[in-house]
């Protein structure tokens, strides 16, 4: 036994002896392969394969899925233009507006297949619009009625249309796979319906900005968009950096509670006492974008001004204030205002992160709000809308205007609604407009 123990010892050891330099390259390449694999295998991804990986940042599911994956994947019965003017998709040949603009009979082309295989037809058409109903007349045909005129319903035709909870579209790219953790998707991949296109994309989800930021340079992902710019990331190798005003999407301000706040005098002076970005691009001035055709680029800016904040806040006096956040992004701009409130106005400001904000007991908060395709905006300033309009603003004027700018189908006279209305709430103050956040997008170059 002792005899055969010796015997393979001795044989090992000849091995190494004859081979050592081999194993310990093995040893030395593997283990470099095992530190280095993520960047091994995003080089032979990006040489080899017509898949493009996109990271996007946040949580989402079916129900808040990104625009620019609705956009590929399925269409409406209209699309938007860039100057907020729908059009009709490829799902429809024409439409005729009827019964004193309550009635719209659309007549869909007939050649269009859902991507599995089946037929689109009227039937298929399902939109929640409250106040509208869908009726159709035949495979083809189908007629939208509303209870009252409510000339952005073309805009709200915009929004894609899916056959299931599976995402089954109708557009440029079928939604092959989707992977979840939890409830919440965790990568998506789209293949386009024309067969001579081989490029697909994946989509992969990360929950926070620093998690998308590591996949890109881990070589996970291809492609990723932010609003934070890491300075490391401007200098990479085979990296294409760009960057867009989001003034088509979303805009940051602070919102005030004028059921709490109700002098117009200290909102204004909250107002000339908040610091603003100097940037003319970046600046908005209300909730209308520059890009649509109601924007109204004469309102009162409320350049930052101490002085004439100083004038208006006499009188008006608080002691305290809580401005609150949700997003911990707008921490920095936060402490900004609240240095100025309190050195200018001598306004006690306390900041407050929250999970969600209380609409009804909130002093001020800064927050990004949406900007809809149609400039239509009674859902978040009219006095009704005690769900959606968080300032509780109550004006009767801009009541009225908003009321007007819903039904008046002549576009000169809605636009002059529309520019009225911005100057109104801009006098009004419920909201002190800051600026359009910027985007970048990061791109491997192959």
């Amino acid at each position: 036994m002792i005899k055969k123990l010796r015997f393979t010892l001795e044989l090992y050891l000849n091995y190494l002896k004859r081979h050592w330099i081999l194993l310990v390259a093995g040893f030395l390449i593997g283990s470099l392969f095992f530190v280095f694999r993520n960047r091994l295998i995003a080089f032979y991804q990006n040489q080899f394969k017509s898949n493009r990986v996109v990271g996007i940042e946040g949580l989402y599911t079916s129900k808040n899925l990104p625009s620019e994956i609705l956009a590929k994947s399925s269409y409406g019965l209209f699309v938007n233009q860039e100057n907020d003017k729908p059009l009709i998709s490829p799902l429809v040949k024409s439409y005729d507006i009827q019964n004193n603009n309550l009635d719209y009979v659309i007549d869909l082309n007939n050649e269009i297949l859902w991507h599995n295989g089946k037929k689109f037809t009227a039937y298929d058409i399902s939109y929640n619009i409250s106040g509208v109903k869908i009726e159709p007349i035949s495979d083809t045909r189908v007629k939208i009625s509303l209870n009252k005129t409510f000339v952005p319903i073309l805009s709200a035709l915009t929004k894609p249309l899916f056959l299931n909870k599976n995402l089954v579209g109708l557009g440029e790219y079928s939604i092959k796979q989707i992977t979840y953790s939890e409830s919440y998707f965790k990568q998506i991949t789209i293949t386009p319906t024309d067969k001579n296109n081989p490029n697909s994309i994946t989509y992969k989800f990360y929950p926070g900005t620093d998690d998308v930021i590591n996949a890109y340079k881990l070589g996970e992902i291809d492609e990723m968009e932010t609003n934070y710019l890491p300075p490391e990331m401007t200098t990479w190798a085979n990296t294409k950096t760009t960057q867009k005003i989001q003034s088509d999407k979303k805009y940051a301000a602070v919102f005030i509670n004028t059921s709490k706040l109700e002098s117009k005098s200290l909102r204004q002076a909250l107002a000339y006492a908040t610091p603003k970005t100097t940037d003319k691009n970046e600046r908005c001035l209300g909730p209308i974008p520059p890009n649509s055709w109601a924007y109204n680029p004469s309102v009162k800016e409320y350049l930052y001004n101490p002085t004439r904040a100083k004038e208006l806040i006499s009188g008006n006096k608080i002691e305290k204030l809580n401005l609150s956040i949700t997003d911990r992004k707008l921490l920095p701009i936060a402490e900004k205002i609240r240095d100025s409130w309190e050195q200018n106005l001598g306004i006690k400001t306390t900041i407050t992160v929250e999970n969600r904000i209380d609409n009804q007991n909130y002093d001020t908060v800064l927050a990004y709000s949406g900007i809809p395709s149609d400039p239509d905006q009674y859902s978040f300033w009219h006095s009704t809308q005690t769900e959606t309009n968080i300032t509780h603003l109550n004006n009767s004027r801009i009541d009225k205007l908003l009321e007007d700018g819903r039904t008046q189908t002549d576009i000169a006279e809605r636009r002059k609604t529309y520019l009225d209305f911005q100057q109104f709430l801009s006098e009004e103050s419920p909201a002190i407009f800051l600026f359009y956040p910027t985007s970048y997008t990061f791109s491997r170059i192959k």
